[in-house]
């Protein structure tokens, strides 16, 4: 019998899958079988639990717990005595004393500090930049009077060295002697008009926008001496911040339009400062305030504007606090309460000390005193901007306040439009042509100026175009004249040709326009008084008490009137509303540019001015 021929063709493998293949996976499924079986055997064998293990081993080792925590919960009484000093040992943890240093020399310590080289410092933004906007009366230089021209005294725009206020006029000025008056000649032979005082300072209405900042001397100098205090060449007036001038840009906010910045041409300002206004106002407050010379070095020819530009000089009253950043105000209130505090306190002190014999005792010994902002006081050899450590070790630093005033004032701004503000400060390299075995990297020696990063730009603000629209409450008779629906508003606006503000009052309804034209008045119908003016405001609604009820009330508690008040749309289309609470103080200090009711109808109808225009009256106003 011949033994069988294996064959590996695809008929032969195919045969043989379908006869054995059963086989196969009970072969297989029986081994796997096998496996566990095997397992099983061997955990039965191998990983039996322990005693300690059991159930019952379990329970009993956690009763015995439970039975010692509550054995311990209450601690035994020989243990509460403090015989055992338990406070002492707490009391060591609670209150450490800290041993006092040694008073030998330790030598394990390096006898000089580890140099370091220089490096550029950065130079940190003037802080919380603000913009105001409003209209001022400055004064304009005085005209030339006949063939005698006025001489060109140049402005010095330093605020350090203000100019001193001017005098007051000879004649008719607040306070000074007047004139003797010339007698008024008869109608019938003619009247000159009275001739303007050439020594009164004419004034100018101009919008302008006040721009504010702080600038962060402590902070720039503790980066000075971050850079500087380990640098293996120091110099203190290197090692002092010095600010070289200043860029100041500006846009017009319009609406859908991307904001286009332009840099503000300080030569420009400075040449209107000199040519058009006639002086700059007196701020004796202002020099704690500013840069110290020592660190605002600036080239008068390429920076002809300090940090703080002065003001100018207005034609009545005086800027005050409203030329001042807000925080200088309240920096000003608190240093005042302060010495008021200190002096009271002294006072105390010296009537505490007072002898019999009239002298003080245990003040302080004689030399030199406080230091004040302007040196005095100071160490013999000591420099402004040196002050003594509390080791009597001399070190270079800024006096006054942590910030210094930043300022400026736009004057070439327009009625009517949107503005925004930034600024950035520059600043001298302190190691400009310095060697560079001093210096981290020799680049930092070429440039002579470093610049700040830009300041946070303004809030927009608009210009006002320098027309208030003013309400007060009428008498009761003055009312009993006006239509129904008819209200009275004044206006405070430019006097024409004359440099100052003007009253007008004006008859308007709801939905009226807001413009005087005294040439409208009708002769026993006169629905406005006082000088031509268009404001293009248009009165919409009106609110509060018409009458003025302050003269009529009895002794009786009653309750004050609903104060008045109108809202007007301006020809921007914002909106403006007036009180009579806001308007009093405006009315009170114009009341005399207001022009009496019988003072005649207005210019352009062959009547002179009204009697408040003119020192003499009215003589064709009817007597009474």
């Amino acid at each position: 019998m011949k033994a069988p021929k294996i064959a590996f063709n695809k008929d032969a493998v195919l045969s043989f899958l379908l006869l054995h293949s059963e086989k196969v996976v009970a072969a297989m499924v029986g081994l796997a079988a096998c496996g566990l079986a095997w397992g099983g055997v061997g955990a039965l064998r191998n990983m039996r639990p322990k005693p300690e293990q059991q159930p019952q081993a379990i329970i009993a080792d956690a009763a015995a717990t439970a039975e010692h925590i509550e054995a311990v919960k209450i601690a035994p009484d020989d243990e509460l005595t403090s015989e055992k000093g338990l406070a002492d040992t707490v009391a060591q943890w609670l209150a450490p004393r800290i041993e006092p240093a040694p008073s030998l020399a330790m030598f394990n310590k390096p006898l000089f500090g580890e140099l370091a080289r220089r490096s550029s410092p950065d130079i940190l933004p003037i802080e919380d930049l603000r913009a105001v906007a409003g209209v001022a009366i400055l004064a304009l230089k005085p005209k030339p009077i006949g063939d005698r021209p006025i001489p060109d005294r140049p402005l010095n725009l330093d605020a350090n060295n203000a100019a001193k206020p001017a005098k007051p006029p000879r004649g008719g000025g607040r306070g000074g002697p007047m004139q003797p008056m010339q007698p008024m000649q008869p109608p019938d032979m003619g009247m000159m008009p009275p001739q303007p005082d050439p020594n009164a300072v004419q004034g100018k209405i101009v919008p302008y926008v006040l721009v504010t900042g702080l600038i962060p001397v402590v902070k720039q100098q503790e980066e000075y001496d971050r850079r500087f205090s380990t640098a293996s060449l120091r110099d203190p007036m290197l090692d002092t911040a010095s600010w070289s001038n200043y860029r100041l840009e500006k846009t017009e906010v319009l609406p859908g339009a991307a904001e286009k910045w332009t840099a503000v041409d300080m030569k420009t300002v400075a040449r209107r400062y000199a040519g058009d206004w006639g002086g700059i106002q007196p701020e004796p407050m202002l020099p704690p305030l500013l840069l110290p010379p020592e660190m605002e070095r600036r080239d008068p020819v390429q920076s002809p504007l300090p940090f703080c530009i002065p003001m100018p000089q207005l034609a009545e009253g005086s800027w005050g606090f409203n030329a001042l950043h807000p925080w200088f105000t309240d920096f000003l209130q608190r240093d005042a309460a302060a010495r008021k505090a200190l002096a009271e306190a002294e006072a105390e002190k010296a009537a505490a000390n007072t002898n019999v014999f009239g002298g003080a005792t245990g003040g302080p010994p004689t030399g030199f005193g406080p230091m004040g902002p302007d040196g005095a006081g100071m160490m013999p050899g000591m420099m402004p901007g040196m002050m003594p450590d509390a080791d009597g070790q001399v070190t270079q630093g800024p006096l006054g306040p942590e910030y210094r005033l930043f300022r400026f004032i736009d004057l070439s701004v327009v009625p009517g439009r949107t503005y925004r503000y930034r600024v950035k400060a520059v600043c001298w390299n302190p190691n400009l042509n310095m060697p560079s075995r001093h210096l981290v990297d020799a680049e930092v020696a070429k440039q002579p100026t470093l610049e700040s990063p830009e300041s946070n730009a303004t809030s927009p603000v608009v210009v006002p175009d320098g027309t208030r629209m003013l309400v007060q409450p009428q008498k009761k008779q003055d009312l009993k004249r006006l239509k129904p629906g008819t209200v009275a508003t004044l206006i405070l606006g430019e006097k024409p040709n004359g440099g100052s503000l003007a009253l007008r009052q004006l008859l308007i309804e709801a939905g009226g326009i807001a413009n005087v034209d005294p040439t409208q008045n009708k002769r026993g119908d006169a629905r406005s008084r006082g000088d031509a003016i268009v404001t293009d405001r248009v009165l919409l609604d009106v609110r509060g008490k018409l009458e003025d009820r302050g003269e009529t009330r009895t002794g009786k508690p009653t309750p004050p009137p609903e104060p008045l008040e109108m809202i007007f749309l301006r020809p921007d289309g914002t909106f403006e509303v007036t009180s009579s609470a806001d308007s009093q103080q405006s009315i009170d200090r114009y009341q005399l540019t207001l022009p009496a009711e019988d003072a005649g109808a207005a210019a352009g109808t062959g009547q002179p001015p009204a009697a408040g225009d003119s020192p003499f009256g009215n003589p064709f106003a009817p007597k009474r």
